[in-house]
């Protein structure tokens, strides 16, 4: 049995949790007007994702990070739809020798992360939780821990309220203020920000430099933001429109018109330089002085009460 529920009544987190603490398998779909998301679940592990409302596509990415070349993605992509229609074009390209097993899995860890992170940015939505429903045949699948999901997700949602002062949209074009290489001296930049760094060239956008170096938005902005902090950077216009992506760059998500999503039965519902602070992980607790790792009591209770038997 489906189900049924709006985030404004059950946040994300807390479903999660109980998804986590039941041990689950099956498909929980996200959706509010122009926008729709699923995830997998396999006995309370996050194993794969899937955002309607997004461009990226794993061909897409790994051409922009720099791990495969365009014609053989489009190679790989002819394979796929010829001779093997369900085997994924990472797990082809692999097969090809043009990238490794670890380099493709990152890729889509990367993916199933940063899809799930940015729902917890939904203030609302429904939501409907299907059982025993697995991933796409094609799909790469990854086993990620609930709860640190939920504690970088939440993480996330507070540090990006800081970092959206500065950064308003990942489409605004990136270029250094005068003279960033003085200001620079002394300071040590770990690997990741020097590859934010080296993408900085007055062109790029946000969004570019976080495909281009794969650490995903969050990663990049925040990175961003200290060097905006730090005076190294400054921002200029937003670009009219995201760079599109390539048709012919297959991958596991689709752009276009939202697939319909099977109307909801009531009857079916249970009675940098200047390194950016850390964010809390959670809720505060003033009572113990810790910060919650999980949802509160009162609120998982609230779940189990609303599906009774049923979850």
């Amino acid at each position: 049995m489906a189900l049924v529920g709006n985030l404004r009544d059950f946040g994300l987190s807390e479903f999660l949790y109980l998804v986590d603490r039941g041990a689950k398998t099956g498909r929980l779909t996200l959706q509010k007007p122009g926008d729709r998301a699923e995830l997998y679940f396999n006995t309370g592990k996050l194993v794969y994702a899937t955002h309607f409302n997004q461009d990226e596509r794993i061909g897409d990415i790994l051409v922009r990070m720099g791990r495969v070349t365009r014609e053989q993605c489009n190679i790989a992509l002819e394979i796929q739809q010829a001779k093997q229609p369900d085997k994924p074009v990472g797990q082809i390209m692999v097969e090809l020798g043009m990238l490794t097993q670890a380099e493709i899995l990152k890729c889509v860890r990367l993916q199933i992360e940063e899809i799930t992170y940015g729902l917890f940015g939904w203030q609302e939505g429904d939501f409907r939780f299907e059982p025993d429903m697995a991933p796409p045949r094609e799909s790469v699948s990854i086993p990620l821990s609930i709860e640190n999901l939920i504690m970088e997700g939440t993480r996330r949602i507070d540090e990006w309220a800081r970092i959206r002062d500065r950064i308003p949209s990942l489409d605004v074009i990136v270029r250094f203020s005068d003279k960033p290489h003085e200001k620079a001296k002394g300071v040590n930049l770990t690997p990741d920000e020097w590859r934010v760094f080296a993408r900085i060239n007055g062109a790029n956008s946000v969004r570019q430099i976080s495909l281009q170096t794969g650490l995903g938005d969050f990663e990049t902005a925040r990175i961003i933001y200290g060097f905006l902090s730090a005076g190294l950077v400054i921002l200029t216009k937003e670009i009219a429109q995201p760079t599109p992506v390539s048709p012919g760059l297959g991958g596991t998500l689709t752009t276009g018109p939202l697939p319909p999503l099977a109307p909801f039965d009531p009857d079916e519902t249970a009675p940098a330089p200047g390194p950016v602070a850390p964010a809390p992980r959670n809720r505060f607790t003033p009572r113990s002085g810790i910060y919650e790792t999980r949802p509160g009591k009162e609120a998982v209770l609230r779940l189990i009460a609303h599906f009774g038997g049923a979850f």
